[in-house]
């Protein structure tokens, strides 16, 4: 074939991919491109179809060509983004399967054809399919802040230098913050979990199961207080999220959840035993003694913040 039927082949494919409103114009810019670039590349001398063809495959698969005169449309996930993500989503799928295999080749044989192979089977068709549910997570997450910043039209802001950027201490990474919510997610359902360790793992050892029965009277009347407060602090991270900042707002927002976790905290573990056991009540009460001391500092933090005000967006 000759150079022009090339180009006009390989415009005609590119085009292909592209809304039908976009092809006349797209497909006279590439051809003008092409043409130019082929007799840069020629020089003085008459362009061959070696040439052409080399041309052609240095710029790419039609297919790929057309994404990028393709329009930007609905974005889950940004391609800048799109290596971090996979790198937290497949790692927590991995973090899953190490602890749930462990748990699953440690627990005591139920009886006659429980060999390692069928406990592998049952391994898959549970924990190991079940883990996939952080990747819908996230990318369920991702679509609901892409969807409120489209709708608000936050997500075309423009770039501020990066010093300039740095000054505003408010502004947050989306994607972190996305993840900070699953985490929180996560922390949220492994309590649950921990609550009906016995119901939904019966196979775990005995120890186990006794170390995690929890006092009713604590079940009945200071636990629920926690949903509350998580389904408020859950809404401020979302509100954050969608403002792609923190705002004066979110901030006494979260002194107000600060205060009110501190105070909860205490009086779990002030007002009686949180589990049956001995041992497993005195680790719990140290280790909310501590979240209750990061809620400090995060209140004395937040609070600073707060009275040096908040800075107006960089431009």
């Amino acid at each position: 074939m000759k150079p022009e039927a090339l180009i006009e082949s390989y415009v005609a494919e590119v085009v292909r991919y592209l809304p039908r409103r976009l092809r006349d114009d797209v497909g006279f810019e590439l051809r003008s491109l092409l043409t130019e670039e082929l007799r840069g590349r020629a020089g003085d001398g008459e362009p061959d179809t070696a040439t052409t063809l080399a041309l052609l495959a240095d710029f790419g698969r039609p297919a790929e060509v057309a994404d990028r005169y393709r329009p930007a449309g609905f974005t889950i996930i940004r391609p800048a983004d799109a290596p971090r993500f996979a790198w937290i989503a497949l790692g927590g799928v991995a973090i899953q399967w190490v602890i749930t295999l462990i748990a699953t080749y440690t627990a005591p044989a139920t009886g006659a054809g429980d060999d390692w192979l069928s406990r592998l089977g049952t391994w898959w068709l549970s924990a190991g399919l079940g883990a996939f549910w952080w990747p819908g997570l996230l990318v369920s997450l991702s679509i609901v802040a892409a969807v409120i910043t489209a709708r608000r039209g936050t997500d075309a802001s423009e770039w501020t230098p990066r010093a300039a950027a740095g000054l505003d201490r408010d502004r947050i990474s989306r994607p972190l913050y996305v993840l900070a919510i699953a985490g929180a997610l996560v922390g949220i359902a492994a309590l649950v979990a921990a609550i009906n360790l016995a119901t939904w793992w019966p196979w775990l050892p005995q120890p186990v199961l006794d170390a995690f029965v929890i006092d009713e009277t604590f079940l009945t009347t200071r636990a629920p207080w926690a949903l509350v407060l998580w389904a408020a602090a859950f809404a401020s991270m979302i509100a954050v999220l969608i403002a792609g900042r923190w705002t004066r707002t979110t901030r006494l927002l979260s002194i107000v959840g600060n205060v009110l976790w501190i105070v909860l905290l205490v009086w779990w573990v002030a007002a009686g035993p949180i589990f049956v056991q001995p041992a497993a009540d005195s680790v719990t009460k140290g280790c909310l003694i501590l979240i209750a001391a990061i809620c400090v500092l995060d209140l004395v933090i937040t609070a600073r913040h707060l009275r040096r005000g908040i800075p107006e967006p960089a431009v």
